[in-house]
């Protein structure tokens, strides 16, 4: 997806919505420290998985460092009340992805991050999760972004 693309998916859904494929689309908020910057993960059923795609417009080099290192995490619940631990760390890939080239943006951005849920699309929806990303422990495990995955459909 093209950082256009990013853009108007974020600018034109407030919630989550189902798009083509059964693919979810969950905005992500910026936390304090991400102001200004935007983000939407992308729920994509795999069976008894879900690939989770994240993308960010940006993060600023105050709190990660470059190459900018993304860590995505499943709590259990809302972002409006975040338990002490996540349920699940979707760490097995955190270098971040220039979605642009270097000669583009220079300094980055914006970025991508893909790991795999070990649910299925519909039992994240039932159980209600919060997404999180963080930057990395090196840089503070600063809180950057979140969103709630919503029940299922009505």
């Amino acid at each position: 997806m093209s950082s256009g693309a990013l853009v108007a998916a974020v600018a034109l859904a407030g919630c989550a919505d189902r798009m083509g494929d059964g693919v979810l689309s969950v905005p992500l908020a910026a936390a304090p420290p991400a102001a200004g910057e935007i983000g939407r993960a992308f729920l994509i059923p795999r069976g008894e998985t879900t690939n989770v795609v994240v993308e960010v417009s940006g993060v600023a080099p105050l709190f990660a460092s470059r190459p900018v290192h993304l860590y995505t995490f499943l709590y259990d619940g809302s972002c409006n009340s975040l338990p002490a631990q996540p349920r699940y760390a979707l760490t097995d890939r955190v270098l971040a992805q220039s979605v642009r080239t270097a000669a583009i943006t220079p300094i980055g951005g914006p970025f991508r991050v893909s790991n795999t849920a070990p649910l299925a699309l519909d039992a994240l929806r039932r159980a209600r999760y919060a997404i999180v990303i963080r930057t990395s422990p090196a840089d503070g495990n600063v809180e950057l972004f979140c969103g709630t995955i919503d029940g299922p459909p009505g």
